[in-house]
Parts: structure tokens; C-alpha cells; sequence
């Protein structure tokens, strides 16, 4: 009774889905904004908000695994050559986590103390 009135039970035409492991959170049936990310039922076709065309599931989950495989080829290397932007000021165990975010953008970051300071935070 219990499986029955909060949907447990599998349904005779229920139509299994498609799930991608790696983004759990994108279903492929959804319709999706491909700039603020927001989820739409099917029948619509602009995002309200951005007022461009959306895109499948399916087209976001190519797009997704795309970026992956980009980022996934980018080095954390920072080479002499590379520009370097101070993005911001402060004590080095207040910049920690700053850096652990950027990596796990795959965005090489290099923290570092202000010149005569022993670099030590």
C-alpha cells in the first residue's frame, strides 16, 4: 500500500530513464537554459529570465563531458611566460581556499607573500 501511494512501485509503462553518473543532476528528458543552467518542462522554449532558445538534456550532458575533457587536457603549470593577475590580498591561510577552488576548476594558482615578507600567513 505504502510503495503503491508514494509512487515505490514500478509502473507498467513506466519508461526507464537515461542516467548519467557523472551529472546526476541533469536529466536528459529536461529541457535546459544554456546560459543560467535553470531546468524547464518540455513545451517551452526560452529561458525566462536569459530569453535565449534552451537546449536538451542530452545536448547539455555533450556540452558538460566537452568541458571536462577540455579542462582535463589544461596543465596547472604556470610558466614564465603566463600572465599573472592578483585576484587577492591577504593573509596566506586566508588564501588557501581560494586556491583549492581554482584547482578544482583545473585554474593553476600561486599564492605568495608581499615582497620582504617571509611568506608565512
Amino acid at each position: 500500500m505504502l510503495k503503491k501511494f508514494f509512487s515505490w512501485a514500478k509502473k507498467d509503462n513506466e519508461i526507464p530513464r537515461e542516467v548519467d553518473t557523472t551529472h546526476p543532476d541533469v536529466d536528459p528528458a529536461m529541457l535546459y537554459c544554456p546560459q543560467c543552467g535553470d531546468e524547464y518542462r518540455a513545451g517551452i522554449r526560452q529561458c525566462h529570465v536569459c530569453e535565449v532558445d534552451l537546449i536538451s538534456g542530452k545536448e547539455k550532458l555533450a556540452a558538460l563531458k566537452e568541458e571536462e575533457k577540455m579542462n582535463g587536457e589544461r596543465s596547472m603549470e604556470i610558466s614564465p611566460e603566463d600572465r599573472l593577475v592578483a585576484i587577492r590580498n591577504g593573509k596566506l591561510r586566508d588564501l588557501k581556499p581560494y586556491q583549492v577552488l581554482l584547482a578544482r576548476h583545473t585554474i593553476p594558482a600561486l599564492l605568495t607573500g608581499e615582497s620582504g615578507n617571509c611568506s608565512k600567513g
